[in-house]
């Protein structure tokens, strides 16, 4: 049956959305108990938006950043959650824009252009909010996984280096959280949990 009020949209959105705690990341949990879910990933995420503000370069609108960072991985109900390189990229992408235009479409007309806007904005990484919440997408996991007191278990068959290559973009332009990230590289090779 099609939703016939706003509310139905917005219940039968909000239900859907629900489907976010099912999609199993590929990073467990800081005490290396079970893997993440891709709604606790965000939530998190807007928390730390929260707490790091301050590292966020002056006149960011962390409101704005928080918003994207709650909408930008619902589209994993339909993508599934990935580790994007070169190589699947391109791929990834065309699965996710095609799960932003089908997920966000079941919002009435005007939540629907406002929440893919906020999707498009994240991935384009073309504003100051945009450029700080990937740089806190890119430093979630690797405090989850090589942070103070976490698990001693070997997560993903990475290197030190090929990590800091891997984030340096997003991270670099924030001295703090790219000095943060060294430092969890760092400890984690000196714990033996990840190869230099």
């Amino acid at each position: 049956m099609e939703p016939t009020t706003r509310l139905d949209r917005h219940l039968g959105f909000l239900l859907t959305a629900d489907r976010l705690k099912r999609v199993e990341r590929s990073n467990r949990l800081h005490d290396g108990s079970r893997f993440e879910n891709s709604a606790e990933h965000s939530w998190h995420l807007c928390l730390m938006a929260l707490t790091l503000a301050e590292h966020a370069p002056p006149g960011t609108d962390i409101g704005r950043v928080v918003e994207m960072l709650v909408v930008h991985d619902v589209v994993e109900i339909d993508a599934g959650d990935h580790w994007v390189v070169a190589e699947n990229a391109a791929a990834v992408a065309a699965k996710e824009a095609a799960a932003a235009e089908r997920l966000f479409a079941l919002l009435p007309d005007d939540q629907h252009r406002r929440f893919h806007a906020l999707w498009t904005e994240y991935e384009a990484r073309a504003t100051a909010e945009a450029r700080f919440a990937r740089a806190l997408d890119s430093l979630h996991p690797m405090l989850l996984v090589w942070g103070p007191g976490a698990s001693d278990e070997v997560h993903v068959p990475v290197t030190a280096a090929f990590m800091r290559e891997h984030k340096r973009a997003a991270l670099e332009p924030y001295p703090a959280l790219w000095v943060l990230a060294q430092s969890l590289l760092d400890g984690a090779v000196a714990r033996g949990v990840l190869a230099p």
